[in-house]
């Protein structure tokens, strides 16, 4: 029917003006580099896979080979003990990401369209979010299997299925949506990307920062409150 109006109108002689044309742009990722996608999401499983499990079987190993009574006969409180613990793994965790977000910019050749000191800082609280995953992790188990095994279920895999990373959160059903708000990888993914790829500040992306500083403390807190001092 549409041809055969353009031919009456023809015709007649009128000129007819050209059809309008629909055209999808891509805003933030207009090459459609898939690398630029994954790589900033990579960020936060790959953190989220080593710092946890070394811390949770640093103090796991001490309790299989008894070490552990000599912390509990000594007059360190938990909250020493366990931050002697967070806060130097802590620190090898960060020299990880830094490793890692080097690779992804200068390997990967990823545009970093954010501040470089905002991911870093922000990328700090988050280690010590894994990390304290793992020493919350070691104050519930005693073996070291079962501390392992525990890690990889409460870190490595919701990092994976319930990040954001391989799978939109918002085509999972409602219910899921609200399982993966119990993740820390959620807004570190979320953060990261928003930094790398759009360019957003602290401004747009700080309830992500402030969730993941509330669990960090709570993940510590929590630690801290199941971590018995004993006398041998």
């Amino acid at each position: 029917m549409a041809a055969y109006a353009n031919a009456i109108i023809t015709g007649f002689g009128v000129q007819t003006a050209p059809p309008i044309e629909v055209a999808a742009r891509v805003w933030y990722n207009p090459a459609l580099r898939s690398v630029n996608f994954v790589v900033p999401g990579l960020f936060g499983v790959i953190l989220m896979a080593f710092p946890p499990l070394l811390t949770a079987l640093a103090i796991t190993r001490e309790k299989e080979t008894g070490s552990i009574q000599q912390i509990f006969a000594s007059p360190v409180t938990p909250v020493e003990f366990l931050s002697g613990k967070l806060i130097p793994y802590g620190l090898i965790a960060f020299l990880q990401i830094v490793m890692v977000i080097a690779v992804g910019f200068l390997w990967f050749a990823v545009p970093l369209k954010g501040s470089l000191g905002l991911l870093f800082g922000v990328g700090m609280i988050y280690v010590f979010t894994t990390v304290g995953i793992g020493l919350l992790v070691s104050t519930i188990t005693s073996s070291l299997l079962v501390a392992m095994l525990l890690t990889l279920i409460l870190s490595l895999m919701p990092s994976f299925l319930f990040s954001g990373f391989l799978f939109p959160i918002f085509t999972m059903p409602y219910v899921l949506q609200l399982y993966t708000r119990l993740f820390p990888a959620q807004y570190f993914v979320d953060f990261s990307r928003g930094v790398v790829l759009k360019g957003a500040g602290l401004a747009e992306l700080w309830p992500s920062v402030l969730l993941l500083l509330t669990y960090t403390l709570v993940i510590f807190a929590l630690a801290v409150w199941r971590f018995k001092k004993k006398v041998a």
